[in-house]
């Protein structure tokens, strides 16, 4: 659609402003279920967006480069932040503790999040390694227990 054909119309449908923006209505719809994208009129079943909110909601998302907030380039460049190929190869650990949410949060790995990416601190990283061992280790003494192997018969060893 050229802006000639756009300027005649005063609303876009689902599919048109799909096309414009090349994404699936169905992303439209799911946007209106969240409260997200621009404003929209309905008229018995059929959806209708006006340009004036397309453009106006257009302009809203222009954004001139990755704001600090979700993204600080700072964090990427201080070279306490490890990832977690580099914490794995530093010391014995596995990497699909590093690398799975569900594991790390079980476990309460200490991590960054920076951006999209998972961080983690060296020394963060080696006191939480120290922690756990020492916990271990005093579980272990406290848990020992001592089975009474009854009488075993010569030749016969006791599978537990």
């Amino acid at each position: 659609m050229d802006m000639f054909q756009l300027s005649k119309k005063i609303a876009l449908n689902e599919n048109e402003l799909a096309t414009r923006w090349g994404i699936s209505p169905k992303t439209l719809q799911r946007w209106r279920c969240e409260g997200r994208g621009p404003k929209y009129f309905k008229l018995s079943k059929r959806v209708s967006y006006p340009i004036d909110e397309i453009l106006a909601f257009e302009f809203d998302s222009l954004h001139e480069s990755t704001d600090g907030v979700t993204c600080d380039p700072e964090q990427f460049n201080n070279p306490s932040f490890l990832t977690a190929r580099e914490i794995a190869a530093k010391i014995d650990i596995p990497f699909y503790l590093l690398t799975h949410p569900g594991e790390r949060k079980k476990i309460g790995l200490p991590h960054y999040r920076v951006g999209k990416m998972v961080r983690f601190k060296l020394d963060e990283i080696l006191d939480w390694a120290r922690r756990r061992t020492s916990e271990s280790e005093s579980k272990n003494q406290t848990t020992h227990r001592i089975i009474p192997l009854g009488n075993i018969q010569p030749g016969l060893t006791r599978m537990m």
